[in-house]
């Protein structure tokens, strides 16, 4: 049977994502969707699945997740599950509906559903040594610099996200103030003469929105970036240092490959218009 998400189903919630190799870093995120259900019965909870919508964008997107106890898998629990939200969903309007992931076994079950592949992002994992002093100034972000900061952010994504349909094509203030400068104390720039030459963040033990303005690629700015990002992580006291970046992006993935990065799993992101 499918009912809503009740405060008492905490403790089997818990239990389902940890039996599924999933942490509690989701519950949050799982019980502040707009619409999250379980699949019951008289031996607890099998199942969940939970949407949210994005409509921040150009686009209204609804993101939807299903997941199963892995010994209840292959028993239709997620396709119930899937139906009953892809029913709710569709009041909403979305543009489309999108998943994210990462096990073959759950691509077999989007597929089934009628999604397609729409872009994939791939996450690598350092664990190496610091690396020589980079020796090149490197300031913290100031609000005087968004202006440059905001187009050095749309001439680098521009042409990955065209490649791959993630809209808008051209970031706005928004986005960029959300999604790049959401902890702007650990955005650092590499400035000459009043011009944004590179950009990378440092986060908590990973390495986020490494950028090179057009004209300076090609001139080793990235790898100088990504070193002292690197070498700050390491002195805080991180072990392992993680960076992702979407697929396509081949100099990205060879920059990173290139100072020790090793490839540690693979996001799928599927999509399907109702």
């Amino acid at each position: 049977m499918i009912r809503s998400f009740k405060e008492d189903d905490m403790t089997d919630v818990r239990a389902l994502l940890s039996n599924a190799g999933l942490g509690d870093h989701l519950l949050d995120t799982i019980i502040n969707s707009k619409q999250f259900f379980v699949f019951y019965d008289q031996e607890g909870i099998k199942g969940i699945s939970y949407y949210s919508i994005d409509d921040e964008g150009e686009e209204s997107i609804a993101q939807l997740n299903v997941v199963v106890d892995p010994k209840y898998r292959l028993k239709g629990i997620g396709t119930i599950l899937y139906n009953e939200m892809e029913a709710l969903l569709t009041r909403d309007d979305p543009d489309f509906v999108s998943v994210y992931l990462e096990s073959e076994q759950s691509i077999i079950f989007t597929e089934k559903m009628g999604f397609v592949r729409w872009w994939g992002s791939s996450e690598l994992i350092f664990t190496g040594g610091p690396f020589p002093d980079p020796n090149i100034e490197f300031i913290k972000f100031e609000e005087q610099y968004f202006e440059k900061f905001l187009s050095v952010v749309q001439d680098c994504y521009y042409d990955l996200h065209v490649k791959n349909d993630i809209k808008p094509y051209v970031a706005t203030e928004h986005i960029v103030r959300k999604y790049k400068l959401h902890n702007k104390d650990r955005v650092y720039l590499v400035v000459h003469e009043g011009e944004i030459i590179a950009s990378v963040t440092t986060g908590d033990g990973e390495v986020d929105n490494l950028m090179v303005a057009p004209s300076h690629q090609g001139k080793g700015y990235g790898r100088k970036a990504l070193q002292f990002a690197l070498n700050k992580l390491l002195k805080e006291g991180c072990k392992e240092i993680r960076i992702c970046y979407v697929e396509g992006n081949e100099d990205a993935e060879k920059l990173y490959t290139s100072v020790g990065f090793k490839p540690l799993h693979h996001t799928h992101v599927y999509r399907k218009f109702l």
